[in-house]
């Protein structure tokens, strides 16, 4: 049913001829309040012409005192939260509702469209974002759902964040109603007409009778295969968490790999560097986030939709008790900018001895103007530490930062990083030190030696048939 709400249009369709289609049909009726950048996504149903059809009221309460009356003040004192646009919702879906139910077709689906965001002010430098949502009817008469995003504003200019902002706004109202059957054509569809590098959205959660289950487990890692976003961190209960939320005032220890699967030396590489960090920066284990990351760039490199298996190593990570970070950023440097842009200073990756060979290989860098120092330079732009985990060689020794051989080029700049305590040694028991890559696992179980699960956690154990290896 719900595809023949709007016409069909050409994948070519431009904002305005979105909002146009959407003010045609005569079975939608909404009304939308957005706090913080103006009333870009309203302007452009107006501007597109016939929204007194489909437009019951919009508004803009930006001194906080007319917000609190309206909505009510919030518990933590944001005016930019995901409880506050929860709120708006609500009101405002219900108010249409109790208002215009009784004298319009009673075929009609209602909506409320709420954003309220922190965009770019004269003078002050601080982080662009905010949240977007809308709660609507799926059928006539049924209980409401919704869709709540949140969303960093990278344009430079005030002006350039609004309309980009109203360009989403108008992709999500208009999807929302067309893409109801289609939850993966209906996500993708959030950024027609935003070029790269003008929105990232690191956070979306579907609720309500219309979206079946697998849509809050699949749909956020779209962001990121779909390049919708660069970053998104599931909770170890396994849901879709706010990065800014579970970041702040935190010291994010970082371990990069495929894990296919995690093992128990991943597990000792976690707690040496929490025990290394806690001494190192005087400061405790609730100081301290754990995030395993995953870079997806195979899968954006072979254009893939299958992301089942990234599903279940999430799924195994969060079930270990860690957040699992699945991201875009192929190279340090990139996660080190990342975190800048939280304002997060202090920022720590626990890594192999192993994989000091990829940081200081300059053709790591090729493309990037300033080549490897560039590169090494934005790493340690903030307070960020190396914290290397020895490993021990098919040969019995144990390579660490010591006893490592760096090219002879970079060796200068290795011992400097070294001296000055930002690439830092662990040291572990010899006895948590094994001899075997992660992949030697998958020949392991392929020969049908029981030896794997030796290497493993129990409930990796559980789950080592979900996962590709």
């Amino acid at each position: 049913m719900t595809k023949d709400l709007l016409h069909s249009r050409t994948p070519t369709a431009t904002t305005l001829q979105k909002a146009l289609e959407f003010n045609l049909n005569p079975l939608l009726y909404g009304s939308i309040v957005e706090i913080g950048a103006g009333q870009e996504v309203a302007r452009n149903f107006f501007q597109a012409g016939g929204a007194s059809g489909t437009i019951a009221q919009t508004s803009s309460a930006y001194d906080m005192r007319f917000s609190d009356a309206i909505y009510g003040p919030d518990d933590t004192g944001r005016y930019v939260s995901r409880s506050r646009l929860l709120r708006m919702l609500e009101r405002e879906f219900d108010q249409v509702v109790e208002r215009v139910r009784d004298d319009r077709d009673p075929e009609s689906l209602y909506f409320g469209f709420a954003d309220t965001v922190s965009a770019k002010r004269f003078g002050v430098d601080s982080e662009c974002h905010g949240w977007m949502g809308i709660q609507f009817q799926h059928e006539p008469g049924a209980e409401p759902s919704r869709i709540m995003l949140h969303v960093l504003m990278l344009d430079s200019t005030n002006q350039g964040q609004q309309t980009a902002l109203g360009i989403l706004g108008v992709n999500l109202i208009h999807s929302t109603f067309k893409y109801l059957d289609d939850v993966d054509q209906l996500v993708d569809s959030l950024s027609d007409n935003l070029v790269w590098g003008r929105i990232d959205i690191d956070y979306i959660h579907f609720d309500g009778p219309c979206f079946k289950f697998g849509a809050n487990r699949q749909m956020p890692l779209k962001l990121v295969t779909s390049s919708q976003g660069p970053v998104v961190i599931f909770e170890p209960k396994g849901r879709c968490g706010i990065p800014a939320d579970l970041l702040y005032k935190k010291v994010p220890l970082i371990l990069r790999g495929t894990f296919r699967p995690f093992t128990n030396v991943h597990a000792d590489m976690i707690e040496a560097g929490r025990e290394a960090l806690k001494k190192e920066l005087g400061i405790g284990d609730d100081d301290i986030v754990v995030l395993c990351e995953m870079n997806v760039a195979r899968y954006l490199y072979e254009d893939a939709d299958d992301v089942s298996d990234l599903r279940a190593r999430v799924d195994m990570i969060c079930e270990l008790g860690y957040h699992a970070m699945v991201t875009s950023h192929l190279r340090y440097f990139r996660l080190g900018e990342y975190f800048l842009k939280h304002a997060l200073r202090r920022i720590a990756f626990v890594l192999s001895v192993a994989d000091l060979d990829t940081i200081f290989d300059e053709d790591y860098y090729e493309g990037l103007d300033g080549g490897m120092l560039q590169a090494v330079a934005k790493v340690f732009a903030s307070d960020s530490k190396l914290l290397t985990y020895p490993i021990l060689t098919p040969e019995g020794t144990v390579r660490t930062v010591a006893n490592h051989v760096i090219a002879e080029e970079q060796h200068h700049l290795f011992q400097h990083l070294v001296y000055n305590r930002r690439i830092l040694p662990l040291t572990p028991p010899r006895d948590k030190l094994v001899p075997f890559e992660p992949e030697t696992i998958g020949s392991l179980i392929a020969q049908g030696n029981e030896r794997w699960m030796d290497l493993v956690p129990a409930s990796v154990q559980r789950r080592i048939g979900e996962l590709k290896i």
